[in-house]
């Protein structure tokens, strides 16, 4: 997946008036699409690549993107259109379950789940640069021959390289004729003019509202948050950065060239530093736009490092892809050719359009209904008009998103394993039941061999500062991903794989969980929950009630034998951790839903690696249950205990968590479902440490079985 740098003419809305606006955001960069032209360019458009998933879940839209020389951020998706008439039509996927969720959330006018544009390596070669549009951001750079700061659009010292047409990761910025660092005294270097490579400046600033902003370097230094704000010898002053190390760490300082006065940013890692920085001018780099004079941001602005851990957090909806009932009648197809764009079957007004169009129809959508007969599509395409009325009602979309929703059919599917045996190829679904073993028994009722399986991504937006909760949390929270807010696609990928489903006896489930929700340790996670949503720094702690954000106790159980398991059979699947993910079916009776109790550990991937058939073979009768003894064994005791095993939120404590950790329990965030939260080891097993908080673990019966 290429990623090419572009320049986007300045489409940005009138910014609020603060102290910081002068700054700039737009640099001479290289257009992307002018290979393809026959305009001649002296630099090639590509900086970099990375896989289509990382474009949900790491690189995405309003990340910043660290190549070995340069910064770039993904452009919104209103950028993206160029890079689709290139490549053509774009190829979609055709998952409703999917579709529908992302339209509770960004609304129903979105009408199409894209792939990433693309091209093979192959078709690139010969000049054809396809890819993500990004942004030189953050636009201030610092020379690290001479300490120079400057933006790259105000100072034309700085020239863009990127020569190599074979070797991207050598696009860099470089300062010209810099002649090194000047002595004490001296406001010039003495060394030998030449181009010294310039690097990006380190800070930035953000708000909870998803806005992120240059650092105002200029105005802070001459003290704008003190009447300030200018220069007194110079009206664009040159900066430099110094860096140097001390007793207290790094230390950074700007100083102005001109006036000599010069400022530590440490001055606003302290108490009240905050208040040093303007206002938020409600800037969103990868449209580019501002908040209208009108409608200010009021949010609080917060210094940032570029690619902190809080800048960017990708906000994503993924559903397995399930295969279709037997016997299939209009009422089971409806929702999928709702789910498709509306001008799908616009010519289709009769059944003998509908035969043809079935014939000479796009290919990847009339896949969706191979070895459906045609009376019944004509019928559901009736319903989804409103022309006829469903034999079966259809199941109700939910208005507000509802997570459990999109697991209900997943959890259905999963426990009637003896209905698909048969490879459903359509949706690349295949299982098998396996014999539980008596050690395994009776906590684990079922075990299922996932030998395909088949998940579609979809790319929503992206918080900062604090991540999303799905479950009441604010839901303007989102940054836009179109200047307009109102996006008719979204990003989305496919990924194929395999993987082990455990289903618990939920009479079993049902009686631990009512013990522990009379726990004292319950009630310390229950008092934490509320004091953590209380401190979020977003919306968050506003409008989420606390109690929704809390899963029942048996979330925690099997959240955390899922994370044992996933650490467990990293050792012998030959997949890395890393590679494993998590999907939790768990949550208790209520008057919509039965009750469930159920693990599924997968891996998937864009490519073949998820098919390598190591976590189904996990699934044999005696493989799983060594694996799953060795699980727990190995979690009785942590090289952080006693600490780790007497962990209990109380007093102030706000974390999400109880006995776990890094040595125990927690996984990489690309495995976790809820950023290693809601976990304790003492709901999986029983821990010797102390009576006070004891409880008895939910899966301590395979610890304690002869076989183990």
């Amino acid at each position: 997946m290429g990623i090419h740098a572009e320049e986007l003419e300045m489409t940005d809305v009138e910014p609020a008036p603060v102290i910081d606006a002068v700054m700039n955001v737009a640099g001479e960069v290289a257009d992307p699409f002018s290979d393809l032209d026959d305009i001649p360019s002296k630099n090639h458009s590509r900086v970099g690549s990375v896989r289509p998933s990382s474009l949900l879940y790491t690189s995405g839209i309003g990340a910043t993107v660290d190549m070995p020389h340069i910064a770039v951020m993904p452009q919104g998706l209103d950028a993206w259109e160029m890079a689709y008439s290139r490549q053509g039509k774009p190829q979609l996927v055709l998952v409703e379950r999917l579709l529908s969720a992302v339209r509770t959330q960004l609304g129903h006018q979105v009408d199409e789940l894209r792939q990433p544009p693309w091209v093979p390596e192959k078709a690139y070669e010969t000049g054809t640069p396809i890819g993500i549009p990004t942004r030189i951001f953050p636009q201030w750079l610092r020379c690290t021959g001479c300490d120079l700061l400057a933006p790259i659009s105000e100072s034309k010292r700085f020239d863009f390289v990127n020569k190599s047409k074979h070797r991207p990761d050598k696009a860099q910025f470089v300062h010209k004729d810099c002649k090194g660092r000047p002595k004490k005294g001296k406001k010039l270097g003495t060394l030998d003019a030449r181009p010294r490579l310039a690097v990006p400046a380190r800070y930035l600033i953000a708000c909870t509202d998803g806005h992120l902003d240059e650092f105002p370097y200029v105005e802070w230094l001459h003290r704008a948050d003190e009447g300030g704000g200018k220069c007194s010898k110079a009206p664009k002053p040159e900066l430099r950065m110094v860096e140097w190390r001390s007793n207290l760490g790094p230390q950074v300082t700007v100083r102005c060239s001109a006036c000599n006065m010069s400022r530590n940013i440490a001055e606003l890692t302290r108490a009240g530093g905050e208040k040093m920085l303007p206002n938020c001018r409600g800037r969103h780099p990868h449209l580019p736009t501002y908040s209208p004079a009108t409608k200010p941001c009021e949010a609080e602005v917060r210094l940032m490092l570029l690619g902190a851990a809080n800048q960017w957090f990708p906000a994503s909806v993924s559903v397995l892809v399930l295969p279709a009932r037997k016997n299939i009648t209009p009422a089971d197809i409806v929702v999928t050719v709702k789910g498709l764009p509306a001008t799908t079957f616009a010519d289709v007004q009769s059944l003998d359009d509908l035969t043809g169009w079935l014939k000479f129809g796009p290919k990847d959508v009339r896949a969706q209904f191979e070895g459906i007969e045609s009376e019944t599509l004509w019928q559901a395409i009736l319903v989804a008009r409103g022309s006829a009325v469903a034999a079966t009602p259809e199941v109700a979309v939910p208005s507000s998103f509802d997570p459990i929703s999109l697991l209900e059919p997943e959890w259905d599917t999963l426990v009637h394993p003896e209905d698909f045996e048969a490879e459903d190829r359509k949706a690349g679904f295949r299982v098998r039941p396996v014999p539980v073993a008596s050690d395994l028994q009776p906590v684990t009722s079922h075990v299922v061999a996932v030998e395909r399986v088949k998940k579609a991504n979809a790319f929503i937006g992206f918080t900062r500062i604090d991540a999303l909760d799905r479950v009441g949390d604010a839901p303007g929270r989102i940054a836009p991903l179109v200047q307009s807010g109102k996006p008719k696609w979204v990003p989305a990928t496919e990924d194929r794989g395999e993987g082990v489903f455990l289903r618990f006896d939920e009479d079993i489930v049902a009686a631990w969980e009512d013990d522990v929700l009379e726990s004292k340790v319950w009630q310390a996670h229950v008092a934490a929950n509320e004091r953590n949503v209380k401190r979020r720094q977003s919306l968050t702690a506003v409008e989420m009630v606390a109690a929704d954000r809390l899963p029942p106790p048996r979330y925690w159980a099997l959240h955390t034998m899922s994370h044992l398991l996933i650490r467990e059979m990293a050792m012998s699947s030959g997949y890395g951790s890393a590679s494993l993910t998590e999907r939790l079916y768990a949550w208790r009776a209520d008057d919509e839903r039965e009750a469930a109790a159920g693990i599924l550990i997968a891996t998937t991937s864009p490519d073949s690696e998820g098919t390598l058939g190591g976590l189904v073979d996990i699934a044999r009768t005696d493989r799983l249950v060594k694996v799953f003894s060795d699980a727990l064994r190995r979690a009785e005791r942590c090289s952080s205990d006693p600490i780790c095993a007497h962990r209990v939120p109380s007093g102030q404590e706000d974390f999400l968590h109880g006995a776990a950790c890094h040595f125990c329990v927690f996984v990489s965030e690309t495995s976790c479902e809820k950023a290693n939260r809601f976990l304790d080891r003492r709901f999986a097993l029983t821990l010797n440490a102390g009576p006070e908080h004891a409880v008895e673990g939910l899966f301590q019966s395979v610890l304690v079985a002869p076989g183990t």
